[in-house]
């Protein structure tokens, strides 16, 4: 290990050291459940995006760099005490996403680079990344190698968003050092409040298997509707919401012990 990258761990471990009481106790034992909740696609209609970042709890908000509202948006859930995240456009199995700046299969290392640093340029306070669409880009080791790089250099986290079921992202940011989680739950795949209903009971019902559990929703009003009735009731599941950073920081080994633990508990 060179000692750029020593000193970039130690920074991790630092970070780490700061956020993982937010979710264990004086004795080492998680408190509670815990969750995350990412709302995707942020940026482009300012009413219902503030909506989003006003519900309550400590949600995490991923936003697009190209859209209009991208610095206001990202500018906002810092200012109300959210995490931001940059939401980058990759290249999916269909093609090119509608967005400006998307990484895709035809660049090279350096294209790659300045790509994701002009990204992260239009979206203050971002402190991690997932990606938009990119269920062909996140199949390529070596994009994903440039990538994970990149977010080491910086410092940041990523999230792989499992657009695809062959994505390597998840892996290759292991492999670099990058501190990396995946999502478990997408709430609104199908638009519609029963459907959203479940798939949030069923992100409570991972959490209370695993200990642990994250949630990938949008700003539809359905899913702002369903997130207004359902996060006040949080507390009475004994489930906490925390922001992203928060899990990947905590040892991956660490939160596996903790189903078996609140298992004990019950």
């Amino acid at each position: 290990m060179t000692a750029k990258r020593l000193k970039q761990f130690g920074i991790a471990c630092l970070i780490q050291a700061v956020l993982l009481p937010t979710i264990v106790n004086a004795e080492g034992r998680q408190q509670w459940p815990v969750v995350s909740i990412i709302i995707d696609d942020i940026g482009y209609h300012e009413q219902i995006d503030r909506e989003m970042v006003d519900l309550p709890g400590d949600l995490t908000f991923a936003i697009l760099p190209g859209g209009p509202q991208a610095k206001k948006l990202a500018t906002y859930a810092h200012q109300r005490g959210k995490e931001v995240m940059l939401h980058m456009p990759m290249q999916s199995t269909l093609g090119l996403a509608a967005e400006i700046g998307v990484l895709n299969i035809d660049m090279g290392e350096a294209g790659v680079v300045n790509a994701l640093q002009q990204a992260f340029a239009k979206v203050p306070y971002a402190i991690g990344m997932n990606n938009h669409q990119g269920s062909l880009l996140t199949r390529h080791p070596g994009h994903m190698a440039w990538v994970m790089t990149e977010l080491l250099r910086k410092g940041s986290f990523f999230v792989d968003s499992r657009t695809s079921k062959k994505s390597v992202a998840e892996q290759v940011a292991n492999e670099v050092g990058v501190p990396v989680i995946r999502r478990d739950v997408f709430l609104d795949h199908d638009i519609n409040e029963a459907s959203i209903h479940q798939q949030f009971n069923r992100l409570l019902s991972l959490a209370k298997k695993n200990g642990h559990a994250v949630a990938i929703g949008h700003p539809h009003p359905e899913t702002l509707t369903v997130l207004r009735h359902m996060l006040p009731q949080l507390a009475a599941e004994n489930i906490k919401v925390v922001p992203i950073s928060s899990q990947i920081n905590a040892p991956r080994t660490w939160l596996s012990t903790q189903a078996a633990a609140l298992k004990l508990d019950d």
